[in-house]
């Protein structure tokens, strides 16, 4: 399928009626051009506000499922086209050395406000991966670690907090909205993890969570 006909099928400009029938498999969104993606993150991301319904209809219209749009709604939300960016792949940075001072920059931060918790860091490409150290079912097998946050880096220095959702996913958190800078400190900012390591950010979780996203996240393998 062309790139024209991707663009022009795939965001229409409104939802499809609750009887209307969803077309076969209308591309997925990864098959979406950079300007199709724009399209229908920006228009995701205001239905889902206004209109819960005409929201799963759009997915059912495309063909895909309500989280994988909602994913991509909440990160046009987060920081518009470098929030989509920051969705993947990962890249790795010209600065060789940036993401060394950025991970020293969290090292200083975890012993700051949470001096007596068992965490680690590990980098890949322009991506920062938050662990959190407990003990297995097997006592002598030592600390397992389960992923608590991830902090990613997008080409034009804009940094992005992520979140671990209890499916598994990493969902991006929304820190100071997409029309202001962010640096990693800001992102570090607003991180709230409570006794039982449950992240939602300083806000708490969101009003409006997506079907099955009601549960705190556990931290998952």
């Amino acid at each position: 399928m062309s790139e024209r006909r991707l663009d022009a099928l795939d965001l229409p400009l409104a939802a499809p009626g609750p009887g209307a029938v969803a077309p076969a498999r209308r591309g997925r969104l990864d098959e979406l051009t950079p300007r199709a993606r724009r399209r229908l993150a920006r228009r995701a991301d205001a239905l889902r506000r206004r209109d819960v319904l005409a929201f799963e209809d759009l997915a059912a219209h495309l063909d895909v499922s309500v989280r994988q749009l909602r994913l991509l709604a909440d990160a046009w939300a987060e920081a518009g086209r470098s929030g989509l960016a920051a969705l993947g792949p990962a890249e790795a940075p010209g600065d060789r050395g940036l993401m060394s001072r950025a991970e020293a920059l969290v090292e200083v931060w975890r012993r700051r406000h949470f001096p007596l918790d068992a965490l680690e860091t590990s980098v890949w490409r322009n991506r920062i991966t938050v662990w959190w150290l407990v003990p297995g079912e097997d006592r002598q097998a030592g600390l397992q670690r389960h992923p608590l946050m991830q902090l990613r880096r997008t080409p034009e220095g804009r940094w992005h907090l992520y979140r671990r959702a209890v499916q598994g996913e990493w969902w991006p958190v929304t820190v100071r909205g997409r029309r202001r800078r962010q640096p990693l400190s800001a992102c570090l900012d607003v991180v709230r993890v409570d006794a039982l390591h449950h992240f939602w950010g300083i806000g708490g979780p969101p009003a409006d969570l997506a079907t099955g996203d009601g549960l705190p996240d556990l931290p998952t393998p």
